[in-house]
């Protein structure tokens, strides 16, 4: 009979990989953000103040929306992104499917709002989102201090989008230097890469003219000379028809982080055309096609590669 329960364990995992993978492509095709929502990021945007122990209660499993630290090992749904968690998940997977055994401990999360967020017991959650169980017991620590807009059914993503966006206008006073600029996010994460960006680009055009440059004048050279010209290139391509929930700044952030992604992924320096030839071997769009053809020729203009 166990081996039984083994078995029915080892073919959740393939399905869950599969769903997994399946997300991982549409996400790399531009679709919508599929990460985990990491607590450490939002516990750093708002005070959230003290937490308080409520014991240990059934929680939602549809209401675990973020991990403490584990959330890139999963993706929406607590899905598995890599192969090396596979024997302690069907090991799980098989004690939960088998009614003699004595079960699991309670896992352990935050709980934010309505949301709750897994300091112990992801691979757990992974397993129970498969199995389509509703409820797990869980040691509960509640944080007590409320966060502005943050009520049943918000979307937390949104508020985090909207706390990253005030800190990015707060620091380059992008709203008076550029009045009517059109950078919109719909992810968390956007707004601080952007201003890595303009830091380095600062650093960049002060070694060139041998002196410090103001991070003001950074800021408008960033935005008239980097980012107008790629969202330009991505308008006149068409990409925003093919993607109609995503805005120009999300296809231009995930435009910079594909290609940190390559040469993360080979270890060395990966040329804008190779990062196009990846691009056509997932079999992309024309139109996608033609804006990182696009893309390449105005970089190597611009960086003279």
């Amino acid at each position: 009979m166990q081996n039984l329960y083994s078995e029915v364990a080892h073919r959740e995992w393939n399905q869950a990989r599969r769903k997994a993978l399946w997300l991982q492509l549409r996400s790399s095709l531009g679709s919508k953000k599929i990460d985990l929502i990491d607590f450490d990021q939002l516990s750093q945007r708002f005070d959230l103040g003290n937490a308080a122990y409520r014991g240990v209660q059934k929680i939602p499993v549809a209401k675990i929306m973020g991990s403490v630290g584990r959330y890139h090992d999963f993706v929406q749904a607590f899905l598995p992104t890599t192969e090396n968690m596979r024997h302690r998940w069907e090991k799980i997977a098989t004690l939960y499917l088998d009614p003699s055994s004595r079960g699991l401990p309670p896992i352990e999360v935050y709980q934010v709002g309505d949301s709750y967020f897994v300091c112990d017991g992801n691979h757990r959650v992974s397993v129970a989102r498969q199995l389509g169980l509703k409820k797990l017991e869980a040691h509960v620590w509640e944080y007590l201090q409320p966060v502005a807009g943050l009520a049943p059914g918000v979307d937390i993503d949104s508020l985090l989008i909207e706390a990253e966006r005030g800190e990015f206008l707060e620091k380059t006073h992008l709203d008076e230097l550029r009045p009517g600029h059109d950078i919109r996010l719909t992810a968390p994460g956007g707004y601080p890469e952007m201003l890595n960006q303009i830091a380095h680009y600062q650093q960049v055009l002060s070694l060139i003219d041998e002196t410090e440059i103001p991070y003001e004048q950074a800021v408008t050279a960033w935005y008239d000379m980097i980012y107008k010209s790629t969202v330009l290139l991505i308008e006149n391509a068409g990409v925003l028809n093919i993607f109609p929930h995503r805005t120009a700044a999300d296809f231009f952030i995930w435009a910079r982080q594909h290609h940190r992604e390559l040469e993360e992924q080979y270890g060395q320096a990966v040329l804008m055309a190779d990062a196009v030839k990846d691009i056509r071997k997932q079999k992309l769009s024309p139109a996608l096609l033609r804006f990182w053809r696009s893309f390449a020729d105005w970089l190597k203009r611009r960086l003279g590669y």
